[in-house]
């Protein structure tokens, strides 16, 4: 069967950043943009997921590489495709091409299925995905880092209500939202002066509208490491390295 699914986007202004480049959280809406298409060509989006199987699509891992950012007006080529299927995983990559065939910027991602009623992981072989795949070897050949990081009151550097808006059809955090936490810690002067080369989350537990969550941030030489919790529960943890 088919594996790969395209798609052309144009980078409207209010993707960009303040230097008129796609902006780094609007690179991440487009990968979930297109994975969300990938499993509605397949049938298999969370909407079907959910009335056909009692249950939908998490994210458990997203690790990007970015070479380079496309600027206003720019047009980019997005392809996806399954890069492993495991028991209870499925792995992809997201790959955006500018209009030379220059990838500018690629994505992994590691994709479980859930119970909607007891919210534990189900079998792939168990929901409709289809088993028939030619499966597709990636760029990407590193693995998933351990992110495990030491974290004290002191590495505290916000807070956050998840807000009505940060909630999406599952009925929880978006996953976006998480990363537009994480990089509204970062200043305005750090986005400036410094270009972001691999930024890598794992999501953990989920959160919901009201819940207030703590971010925590340790700044290094080459990367940031970052936490988020509520109360005593991680959330989400993430690396994002960066080059002056």
């Amino acid at each position: 069967m088919e594996n790969k699914y395209k798609r052309k986007f144009f980078i409207g202004y209010s993707n960009c950043d303040r230097k008129i480049s796609l902006s780094l959280l609007d690179s991440f809406y487009l990968i979930q943009d297109m994975m969300t298409e990938y499993f509605g060509f397949f049938k298999s989006d969370n909407i079907i997921l959910k009335r056909e199987n009692n249950a939908i699509w998490v994210l458990t891992k997203t690790k990007v590489h970015f070479n380079n950012l496309p600027v206003w007006r720019d047009i980019v080529e997005g392809t996806v495709f399954t890069t492993n299927i495991k028991p209870i995983r499925i792995g992809t990559e997201t790959q955006f091409k500018d209009k030379y065939n220059n990838i500018l910027f690629y994505a992994n991602q590691e994709t479980c299925a859930i119970d909607l009623d007891d919210r534990k992981i189900k079998k792939i072989s168990t929901v409709n995905y289809p088993k028939d795949l030619e499966i597709i070897e990636g760029i990407n050949k590193e693995k998933y880092l351990k992110l495990n990081d030491e974290f004290t009151i002191d590495d505290k550097v916000s807070e956050q209500i998840v807000n009505s808006t940060d909630i999406d059809f599952s009925h929880h955090t978006n996953n976006v939202a998480y990363i537009r936490f994480i990089l509204n810690s970062l200043s305005s002067e750090f986005l400036d002066n410094c270009k972001v080369t691999d930024f890598e989350i794992h999501y953990i537990n989920e959160t919901k509208e009201g819940q207030k969550l703590e971010i925590y941030r340790k700044l290094k030489d080459t990367d940031v490491e970052f936490l988020i919790k509520e109360n005593d529960r991680e959330i989400v943890r993430a690396n994002l390295k960066y080059k002056r």
